[in-house]
């Protein structure tokens, strides 16, 4: 992992995330131990009540002490390697939560692959539960033992999305790709080495996702503490800095704050795009910030024409063209 003192900031940004995450794995490896003792107990009871256990069946007898399915061989076996799958995903340190994107590589493709393997938690939670029951399908749940890709999560599965910190350069910050993976309480953090383009995040702009884009790497408190889909990026250059808050207000223009502006229009190609490309993205941003004004034309020049007082004029026609009749 980089040495940048960036990602370990971006990293503590995302503890309480990682944490309610970390909770949900060793949960679910109790869950799993748990079945296997009860398994185990019930082939320990035959034996001890000797004659009288050799016409017990321990799967049934499981069934009994579990108030649900008991383990034939092959599910045992199952839950067995869930058991495993589950325990590396809890043993394994906060480097895993951050992911290293090398030039060329896509951002897209880096995360979900990213949340594959963090999110198999899920996958097994449902696998071991099928197994019980007799409804495993080795195609399908196997692959939990590796990777359970985001399509598969369910919508409870989305509210403790792995929190992901993403490591790469300007030329990779495709940030219009990570939307369809912005969903439940998925926080991102972006750490990108390079001068970037000026307004890259404000593509992910919507009512419900918080966005910050900044320079400073001590801005992330509102990011930590927002309940929903949440993406920060650390940028470096000549960049602007805002913060888009759905909680702030029901206009875009109320949402968004924009605490710095380049010094210079974009003038140099990043990536795949081009100064023109980044200068609309910098106007979308200000048009998207500006707050509404009234006109200051007099009142003359907005009525049609007419002898009557001009103000009478207007709210007649106003009246007329919302449909509803001034007399």
């Amino acid at each position: 992992m980089p040495s940048d003192d960036r990602v370990q900031r971006a990293l503590a940004a995302v503890a309480p995330q990682i944490a309610a995450f970390r909770s949900l794995v060793a949960s679910t490896l109790e869950h799993a131990r748990a079945i296997l003792s009860l398994d185990e107990g019930a082939n320990h009871a035959k034996l001890e009540l000797g004659a009288l256990g050799s016409r017990i069946d321990p799967i049934r007898f499981a069934a009994l002490a579990s108030g649900g399915g008991g383990l034939d061989p092959v599910g045992r076996e199952r839950v067995g390697r869930a058991v495993e799958s589950l325990r590396a995903l809890a043993e394994a340190s906060d480097d895993s939560f951050v992911v290293e994107l090398r030039s060329g590589d896509s951002l897209d493709v880096g995360v979900r692959d990213a949340l594959a393997r963090l999110g198999r938690v899920f996958g097994l939670a449902n696998a071991i539960d099928l197994a019980r029951r007799g409804g495993y399908v080795p195609r399908v749940h196997d692959r939990a033992l590796d990777a359970w890709p985001f399509e598969l999560w369910t919508q409870r599965d989305r509210k403790t999305v792995p929190p992901l910190v993403v490591v790469l350069g300007p030329a990779e910050l495709n940030a219009g790709s990570l939307a369809d993976v912005l969903d439940g309480n998925a926080h991102l953090a972006l750490v990108v080495i390079g001068d970037a383009a000026p307004a890259r995040l404000i593509r992910l702009v919507t009512p419900r996702t918080f966005v910050l884009q900044t320079t400073k790497a001590d801005s992330f408190s509102r990011f930590t503490t927002y309940a929903g889909p949440a993406v920060a990026a650390l940028l470096q250059g000549d960049v602007a800095s805002f913060v888009h808050d759905p909680d702030a207000g029901r206009a875009p223009w109320q949402r968004i704050a924009i605490s710095s502006r380049p010094a210079k229009p974009p003038r140099k190609r990043i990536g795949v795009q081009c100064p023109v490309q980044q200068l609309d993205e910098l106007r979308q941003l200000e048009a998207l910030a500006e707050r509404p004004s009234l006109s200051t034309a007099p009142i003359e020049s907005l009525a049609p024409a007419g002898e009557s007082d001009p103000t009478e004029r207007l709210a007649s026609w106003l009246l007329n063209e919302s449909g509803v009749s001034s007399r």
